[in-house]
């Protein structure tokens, strides 16, 4: 008899825990995406390895909720329009490109929360 127990996908990749922006973090493909709060109607993304590292502009392009998002240094400035708040419950969709390498859809459940 075999018996195979699986983690919840979250807490096997760590998204459980601050990433090293203390934002919270997704796998949507071969990378990770950390999502940081700035106010009710922006975040910043950070796009990382697969070891939470190196987060990079070059060569990537990040969407939330269907705005395009702005690279700065090794961050993306995304913000969601006026009527947006991400207090309140709701979803924010980050898709995301990272070094031509392009990822699924990463759902973040709003408000932001660890689990």
């Amino acid at each position: 008899m075999t018996i195979t127990a699986f983690a919840s996908v979250g807490l096997s990749h760590g998204e459980n825990k601050p990433g090293p922006h203390g934002g919270f973090i997704k796998m949507p493909g071969a990378f990770h995406t950390e999502v940081v709060p700035v106010s009710k109607t922006q975040v910043q993304v950070f796009l990382l390895d697969m070891d939470w590292k190196n987060p990079i502009t070059d060569k990537s392009s990040v969407t939330a909720n269907g705005m395009i998002c702005k690279p700065k240094d090794t961050t993306f400035i995304c913000d969601l329009g006026k009527k947006a708040n991400i207090e309140k419950k709701g979803k924010l969709e980050i898709k995301a490109t990272r070094l031509e390498q392009k990822g699924n859809s990463a759902i973040y459940e709003l408000p932001l929360n660890r689990h």
